[in-house]
């Protein structure tokens, strides 16, 4: 009994020596459901009387509740590379590659072709947005990532710049 004992302690005390903690592409794969929310800055520059005087207009506006559903899978384990999957719960699927390094993610730049805002009535539907986040993971369960959006919409013929102000997207391992 005693030398079954000392051996199943020498076997747990060896595979936890062992053992390594999780870090880069390992710590972030999985299924996470996210949440972003933000503001957004809206600028134009309209003409006065044709007089070629131009007064930037500025509008600052609060970004609907995007959420969805992000998955993180491994790309190339050797270079801490990520695929990820963005399924939006208005329709939209956005794939981005990433990199992974200890407890931190970089997504690539993509695009989205819709932005969530409230005032979408007043533009159409011709966005060009650029995104990309940097994000950071609590616990080895919430990735708390940053985003930056840079990009055009187009009403009639006025184009508006669009970025971002303060955006944030939550994910929580599902």
């Amino acid at each position: 009994m005693k030398k079954t004992t000392l051996l199943l302690i020498a076997i747990i005390t060896a595979i936890s020596l062992t053992s390594c903690h999780k870090s880069g592409a390992k710590l972030f794969v999985g299924d996470y459901s996210f949440k972003t929310s933000g503001e957004i800055s809206i600028t134009a520059e309209a003409e006065i009387d044709s007089s070629n005087i131009f007064i930037p207009a500025i509008l600052n506006v609060d970004l609907s509740h995007d959420i969805g559903q992000l998955n993180i899978s491994t790309a190339n384990k050797k270079d801490d590379q990520v695929i990820v999957v963005i399924n939006y719960m208005n329709g939209d699927v956005v794939t981005t590659t990433g990199t992974c390094d200890e407890n931190t993610i970089r997504l690539d730049k993509f695009q989205r072709n819709t932005l969530p805002v409230s005032v979408t009535t007043l533009l159409s539907n011709n966005y060009r947005i650029s995104v990309s986040a940097t994000g950071r993971i609590y616990d080895d369960n919430m990735i708390v990532f940053d985003m930056t959006y840079k990009g055009k919409a187009t009403v009639g013929s006025v184009t508006f710049n669009v970025s971002d102000k303060n955006i944030q997207m939550v994910a929580y391992r599902n």
